[in-house]
């Protein structure tokens, strides 16, 4: 019986993360350049023997589950649908890499694509981040601005710099910083070739949340919750029978 409270306990515990995570995504639906978050599972004595072991464990044939626990938020980095802004100064990455940023911690990587020009001539981001290239800031003089689909820029055709972008190995080493930023966990992410590039000029990347999905797996997630809770009350239940039952004995 106490099984069963512990594995509806966990499970109660579990659908309220997987919950938040979901309403967290759906309030991002309309984030230029957001990546949704997936909730992954784990048995959760799975997970501490894990932990226990060095990241080392084994499974037992026969052993009753004791519950779930929510193990890792994993970041879809997969390209949201591209919309035609027609403003010259916002541009789209239409596969891999991200635009590199200089903020007041460092340098950060984006797929926010909403530049703008600062009264000093610098191309900065929506939050006022200066926006990279060749070397170092992006400056840009008065003229007719032109993007190339390989992020070379040029001003009344004269070719002024170049938006680099970064592109890393292992997405497992990419951390989450903000809403539409990010920073490397370890090793620093490498510049793209010229020939990799492929960025839009005129166009945003919109939030790659499925939204439809999202909803139904909340309602799944609400679902299993209520069940979990009604499992909980009628463990309860039991146990309290069978405590005044043990008194009368």
């Amino acid at each position: 019986m106490i099984r069963g409270l512990y594995t509806s306990a966990a499970g109660m515990l579990t659908g309220l993360r997987r919950h938040e995570t979901i309403v967290h995504n759906l309030s991002n639906v309309r984030t230029i350049g957001y990546k949704a978050d997936r909730a992954t599972l784990e048995d959760f004595p799975s997970l501490l023997l894990t932990e226990v072991r060095g990241g080392r464990t084994r499974s037992e044939v026969g052993r009753a589950g004791t519950g779930v626990s929510l193990a890792d938020l994993k970041t879809d980095f997969s390209s949201g649908p591209l919309k035609l802004t027609d403003n010259p100064l916002d541009f789209a990455i239409a596969e891999e890499g991200f635009f590199r940023i200089q903020t007041e911690d460092g340098v950060r990587y984006t797929r926010d694509g909403r530049f703008h020009r600062d009264v000093d001539g610098r191309l900065i981001t929506a939050n006022g981040y200066y926006v990279l290239g060749e070397n170092g800031p992006i400056n840009l003089p008065q003229g007719a601005l032109t993007v190339t689909p390989q992020g070379q820029i040029f001003v009344n055709d004269t070719q002024i710099d170049q938006l680099t972008l970064a592109q890393f190995a292992d997405n497992d080493n990419i951390i989450k910083d903000s809403q539409t930023t990010f920073a490397a966990r370890d090793a620093e992410p490498e510049l793209m070739q010229l020939q990799d590039i492929q960025i839009y000029q005129g166009y945003l990347e919109e939030s790659n949340l499925d939204s439809a999905q999202a909803i139904t797996e909340m309602m799944s997630v609400l679902r299993a919750y209520q069940a979990s809770q009604r499992f909980v009350q009628f463990q309860d239940q039991i146990n309290d029978q069978a405590a005044n039952e043990l008194g009368r004995v």
